[in-house]
């Protein structure tokens, strides 16, 4: 999916919501219908389609946070002293 180039978290979230309560539904029903006991049967087709969906939100969701965050000017991590084990052992 293309994302525009001032496209908010708010909007982002707006626009793929609606696809991820249909994957939810779809998934409550596939559960409700084809369950039998603790075993649940799935077209592997719709459980891929299923797994795309959830692919294409997190793929957009990494992009927009790529995009604010390298908006934002970084600051550099501050200087920690680091230990190793056995540093405090004398040979």
């Amino acid at each position: 999916m293309i994302m525009p180039e001032k496209l908010s978290l708010s909007d982002f979230v707006s626009r793929r919501l609606h696809p991820m309560k249909v994957t939810i539904s779809l998934l409550g029903h596939e559960l409700d219908q084809n369950s039998d006991g603790d075993v649940t049967t799935i077209n592997a087709s719709l459980l891929g389609s299923v797994i795309n969906t959830l692919e294409l939100f997190v793929e957009d969701y990494e992009r927009l946070l790529e995009k604010t965050t390298a908006a934002a000017p970084k600051q550099p991590a501050p200087a920690v002293e680091r230990k190793f084990v056995g540093d405090d052992v004398k040979q």
